[in-house]
């Protein structure tokens, strides 16, 4: 009695080479080393503006982060933060680039927004 239609092909939301691969991403890696000459209030200020672009590592006492380059956006308003903490506070900021498919060095994660 009800005649069961054909059902239609859906089509991948992502076509790749190989499924589940991703490209690589060239990245900068980012050291930031706190001004701790400051007066306390200054440097809660400067940690303050880190904490929201960076990771602290306790053991090596320094902040780290990767900004991946395929956002210009995002990494143009993370490293406008760091250079501000940088002319602000005298933190001393690192940038090394890290070429896309080069594995991540440990204690270091990519960033988000």
């Amino acid at each position: 009695m009800f005649k069961k239609l054909p059902r239609r092909q859906r089509k991948p939301d992502h076509e790749s080479a190989e499924p589940g691969a991703t490209p690589a991403i060239p990245v900068l890696q980012l050291v930031i080393i706190s001004n701790t000459d400051l007066p306390e209030q200054e440097f809660n200020t400067q940690r303050e503006k880190l904490r929201r672009v960076a990771h602290y590592d306790n053991t090596a006492r320094i902040w780290y982060n990767q900004v991946p380059l395929d956002r210009p956006e995002w990494a143009a308003q993370m490293l406008t933060v760091l250079f501000e903490a940088a002319r602000a506070h005298g933190t001393t900021i690192q940038v090394h680039a890290q070429p896309a498919g080069e594995g991540s060095p440990s204690g270091q994660a990519t960033g988000t927004p």
